[in-house]
């Protein structure tokens, strides 16, 4: 279980590794939502994200085509993207799920912080939430909120090769360095903790890649807080989204290493 440190005492850094953070909720399917709503929800964002794509939803199952509903192209699961002028700021839409990003890029490489991205989030819910009432769609019944950092440690630059994974993330002993274990060639794992008062996971997911935006090499740690809210209100999610990011950041701070952590510039 991760002892999640109150918001007063929260580290912070100078020059994070986090490239992408999201917050984001999940609620039952729309009853009645179709393709067409895509299309007129991007008129109500085209203001602030000009920039749209379309994406598999996530978590796709297999299509099936209830007695009661229409078949045609309508009924189709997508995920769509609406994306801001300089492609730091992201919404993603499905029929069962809202989620907002910030991500860093080349131009823009200042870290954004969660009081930054909650008030954008908030608006942004908002006006989802309005447009389904324009639409005479039922109001979302949220099921989960999310609070997800997505962090990138370069190689040459927080590690050499995967031996010094351990320096990093200290929760990886790997074998003894020795003999065939002595320099692995490649580590990925996952791992998952309870929150207190089973207020929901913190998932660990590390994996090694290749950056697209660059071609660097790096190891990437995604940290993931999820729960379930008390209820449907505005005030329910953001109450938990500030307990997801509290655990996410504590958790942060427990499962790296405090040298690492030195070089990030942490206060």
């Amino acid at each position: 279980m991760v002892q999640v440190i109150s918001d007063r005492k929260l580290p912070d850094y100078d020059h994070p590794p986090a490239i992408e953070t999201a917050l984001g909720v999940r609620f039952a399917p729309i009853q009645g939502w179709n393709l067409f709503h895509f299309g007129r929800l991007q008129g109500e964002f085209n203001k602030e994200y000009p920039k749209h794509e379309l994406h598999p939803p996530l978590d796709a199952v297999t299509i099936q085509i209830a007695p009661n509903q229409p078949a045609g192209m309508s009924h189709i699961p997508i995920r769509a993207w609406f994306i801001n002028a300089d492609d730091t700021q992201l919404i993603q839409v499905q029929n069962n799920c809202f989620i907002r990003n910030w991500r860093k890029t080349q131009e823009t490489p200042d870290y954004l912080h969660y009081d930054v991205i909650k008030p954008l989030f908030q608006r942004d819910w908002a006006k989802f939430r309005r447009f389904l009432v324009e639409q005479n769609l039922p109001k979302p019944s949220i099921w989960q909120c999310e609070v997800s950092y997505i962090n990138h440690f370069v190689r040459g630059q927080d590690w050499n090769d995967f031996s010094d994974l351990k320096s990093l993330c200290p929760a990886w002993q790997g074998q003894p360095a020795e003999g065939l274990f002595s320099k692995p060639q490649m580590v990925a794992f996952t791992t998952s903790y309870l929150l207190p008062d089973e207020q929901g996971t913190l998932l660990f997911v590390l994996q090694p890649g290749i950056r697209q935006t660059d071609g660097v090499e790096i190891i990437q740690l995604s940290i993931t807080a999820s729960g379930k809210p008390k209820g449907s209100d505005e005030q329910d999610v953001l109450a938990w989204f500030d307990l997801g990011r509290d655990a996410v950041v504590t958790g942060f701070s427990q499962f790296t290493d405090k040298d690492a952590q030195k070089r990030w510039g942490r206060r």
